[in-house]
């Protein structure tokens, strides 16, 4: 293939193959930098607002954060797509040609000086989620070119073994961030968090609802199930209220319904502009299959991590960290009902983060000055080169993205010019050709 054997090079214009709507550099960086900054902005300015009003920010944040953090990211965005068009023109104009590699080297500097136009609280993040793309879109390129064969449930695997060593650390006092266990003891409960973790003064189980504090509604054979549960038997080192029966019970409805309840939100929320012409899509937004297997996963998840901590607390008559790793190694396999790349690799990329800073504070790995943005901009750099070169081995999910902040320039490049790298560019589009100003150029269809 083209990667392995003599470089190929491909001498065509920036016009012909990436800007093919206007004939000149200037002009089309100006183009993208108009669109992306207008999409970019309702992107996040929604995205700042919902942020906002669920974290219940006061009125101060409106008036003086919301808009310039807004603007910041927005820029950010449009810096990076501007960026990148210009380097390839640049590219162009200083090597005569193109190479396999260029979209790679030209994205690199493009996303380091958009990064530093971005919050540096914002940094860590975007570096962790690209990373993740980047590795999704590395193995989609070698499962596509045959170098790998895929592992049976490997997203699964993945999911299983980061969640195996986040809950190891986990039931370990002071082993994680304080915001990490917070998220933790949401998904699973604060009954299986170390005793000296929770906030002194409260009970442990603190979101552990008493059943017998519930309004009652009359259903008297439903109470008295409830009456049973609460009197089943409780190992001595269970920290939960009620027996180990409805402890795992209320972790597995509780989280279903937040699950079915998040899944069935964005559906709504993506079928809202098309709710008055087709009443119908509110029914299918709410009883989607999709809600059910996300309520599944994570309802099925916290059931199967309480369960297998209360049946090692009965078998081995005793509680350890060690608990944690085998209870979230089985809980991870709850995502066979939800299947997600997406969700197992962040999960592990964010793991890996994690244990380098660890290592950094026990002096066993040097720190890395300006990490993240090295990190983001060779990842990002990975998504842009699949983007043009091999656009049906990226995320579907990040080229619709693509295609809307560009609205659909990214989609329209001559990528049959760029069949000859042997990587199938237009695979996706066989059959596209730009309709070109034949002043500034007479390439016709390749036969």
């Amino acid at each position: 293939m083209a990667l392995f054997s003599k470089p190929i090079t491909v001498h065509n214009t920036c016009y012909e193959i990436g800007h093919c709507w206007s004939p000149y550099c200037v002009q089309a960086s100006f183009d993208v930098s108009k669109i992306v900054f207008q999409e970019a902005f309702k992107l996040y300015g929604s995205l700042y607002l919902l942020a906002a009003i669920l974290r219940k920010k006061g009125k101060s944040y409106y008036l003086k954060k919301l808009l310039p953090e807004t603007l910041q990211s927005s820029f950010f965005l449009t810096v990076n797509g501007t960026l990148f068009l210009s380097f390839f023109c640049l590219w162009r104009k200083l090597a005569g040609c193109y190479y396999y590699y260029n979209t790679f080297i030209c994205g690199i500097p493009a996303c380091a000086v958009s990064l530093l136009i971005e919050r540096k609280d914002r940094r860590g993040l975007l570096a962790v989620y690209l990373t993740n793309l980047a590795l999704e879109t590395a193995y989609r390129m070698a499962k596509f070119r045959g170098l790998i064969k895929p592992v049976v449930h490997g997203e699964v695997l993945l999911f299983s073994i980061a969640s195996a060593v986040y809950f190891y650390l986990f039931r370990r006092e002071s082993s994680l961030p304080q915001s990490t266990i917070s998220g933790l003891q949401y998904i699973v409960g604060s009954a299986e968090c170390p005793r000296s973790a929770t906030s002194p003064g409260r009970s442990s189980n603190n979101n552990e609802e008493p059943e017998r504090s519930r309004s009652r509604t009359g259903l008297a054979v439903l109470d008295k199930m409830v009456a049973r549960l609460e009197a089943s038997p409780r190992h001595g080192m269970c920290q939960h209220r009620g027996g180990c029966v409805l402890y795992v019970l209320k972790g597995c409805y509780r989280l279903f319904g937040m699950g079915y309840s998040i899944q069935a939100g964005v559906k709504l929320l993506s079928s809202l502009s098309r709710l008055h012409k087709q009443p119908r899509l509110l029914f299918d937004a709410l009883f989607n299959k999709d809600n059910f297997r996300l309520g599944a996963f994570l309802g099925s998840f916290s059931g199967l991590f309480r369960l297998v901590n209360c049946v090692l607390r009965w078998v081995r008559n005793r509680d350890s960290s060690f608990h944690g790793l085998l209870s979230g190694f089985v809980a991870g396999w709850s995502m066979l009902w939800y299947k997600s790349s997406t969700i197992a690799l962040y999960t592990a990329t964010k793991m890996a983060e994690m244990l380098y800073f660890k290592g950094i504070d026990a002096g066993y790995l040097p720190y890395i000055k300006c990490a993240d943005v090295l990190i983001y901009s060779v990842s990002t750099a990975v998504a842009f080169h699949a983007a043009v070169l091999e656009p049906h081995t990226l995320r579907p999910a990040y080229w619709k993205f693509l295609i809307r902040v560009t609205h659909e320039k990214f989609r329209h490049m001559n990528r049959r010019l760029l069949d000859v790298f042997g990587v199938q560019s237009s695979l996706m589009f066989p059959d596209d050709w730009p309709n070109y100003d034949p002043r500034f150029t007479n390439i016709t269809p390749p036969s």
